[in-house]
C-alpha cells in the first residue's frame, strides 16, 4: 500500500512538472524597467477624479464622506478642493475628511506623475509645493442650496496647516 501511494505521488508530480512551460523564470522576451523620470507630464483628470473618488468616498473608510470636487489650476497654480460632508458630521470629522481629501488628491496625483512627493503626516504632499489650495468644506445640505461652507480657507503653496472646524463656521 505504501508503494502504491509513493509511485502515484511521484507519478502525479512528474505529469504536473512535465505539462507546464515556464515563462516566469526564463521568459522569452524578458521586459526591462522603465527606470526615467519624464517631465512635463499632464495629470489625467478624469482618471485621478475617479481614483480620488473610489478610495476615499468609501462608505466603510470615511462614513462623513459625501463628495470630493476638485480642479487643477496648475498653470495659475492653485488647486481648488471642495469637501461635502453628510449632514451632522461634527466639526473634527469635517475637519479630518478634508485632510484626507486633500492628500487623496496629491497622492492619486504621485501615481500618475512620479514627480510628486507624496503625502505625510506633517505636508500635504509635492502637488501643492508650487500650488496654493483653495478649500471649502461644506455639509451635504448645504451645499445642495448653495449655501456658505462651514469652512473655508487658502492654504499656501508649500505650507502644511491643520484644519480645525469650529461650531460656528
Amino acid at each position: 500500500m505504501r508503494i502504491k501511494k509513493m509511485v502515484l505521488a511521484v507519478g502525479c508530480a512528474a505529469l504536473l512538472c512535465g505539462c507546464t512551460k515556464s515563462n516566469i523564470v526564463n521568459p522569452e522576451t524578458p521586459a526591462e524597467p522603465d527606470f526615467n523620470l519624464y517631465s512635463d507630464i499632464v495629470l489625467d483628470e478624469e482618471a485621478l477624479r475617479n481614483d480620488v473618488n473610489d478610495i476615499y468616498l468609501d462608505p466603510t473608510d470615511y462614513p462623513m464622506g459625501k463628495a470630493i470636487d476638485f480642479s487643477l489650476h496648475l498653470d495659475e497654480g492653485y488647486v481648488d478642493v471642495v469637501v461635502v460632508v453628510k449632514d451632522g458630521t461634527s466639526p473634527e470629522d469635517a475637519a479630518y475628511f478634508a485632510e484626507v481629501a486633500i492628500k487623496g488628491i496629491n497622492d492619486e496625483a504621485a501615481v500618475q506623475d512620479f514627480s510628486y512627493g507624496e503625502s505625510d503626516v506633517d505636508t500635504f504632499g509635492g502637488l501643492y509645493q508650487d500650488n496654493e489650495i483653495r478649500l471649502k468644506v461644506y455639509g451635504e445640505s448645504a451645499y445642495q442650496a448653495n449655501g456658505e461652507p462651514m469652512y473655508e480657507a487658502q492654504i499656501p503653496k508649500d505650507a502644511y496647516q491643520k484644519i480645525e472646524i469650529g461650531e460656528n463656521e
